[in-house]
């Protein structure tokens, strides 16, 4: 298994643009798709604007971004130590309302999950929020 790693320990909202390029760039490497890349990097950018502004409330924190190439799957795993929260519990949104009957918040959510293949969350070893995108077949050139 292949793998391209960034960590931060305090990363703020400053650093969102090295982390996105980080991941495009650790995508093209692995995959070699701009599309995948994109994908990714709007669905992994969403996730870490919402741990560093809502988990860390706006501190410093701790970020890991994991792009791992597993037989044809592509998985970006993105770990920080804030306190637990599970983005796969939100409930999607009706999209069907119009805009100003539609609640804030929960769109961002949606989006990563139309943007990835699978997306999972679990609490590490560790005690850490792990919350892991997949692009299924990214590595065959053959896409869903």
């Amino acid at each position: 298994m292949k793998s391209l790693t960034l960590r931060y320990t305090t990363a703020t909202v400053r650093d969102l643009n090295d982390m996105r390029e980080f991941l495009e760039q650790a995508v093209l490497t692995l995959a070699g798709d701009d599309e995948i890349a994109g994908d990714l990097v709007l669905a992994v950018n969403e996730a870490v604007t919402n741990s560093l502004l809502h988990g860390y409330d706006g501190q410093p924190g701790m970020v890991v971004i994991c792009v791992e190439a597993d037989g044809d799957d592509l998985a970006v795993r993105l770990i920080d130590d804030a306190p637990p929260f599970d983005p796969t519990s939100v409930p999607p949104p009706d999209i069907t309302l119009p805009l100003e009957d539609r609640p804030l918040g929960g769109l961002g959510v949606h989006m990563m999950r139309q943007l990835s293949d699978e997306l999972t969350y679990r609490r590490n070893e560790t005690g850490e929020n792990e919350l892991t995108f997949v692009k299924r077949q990214a590595l065959s050139g053959a896409r869903p």
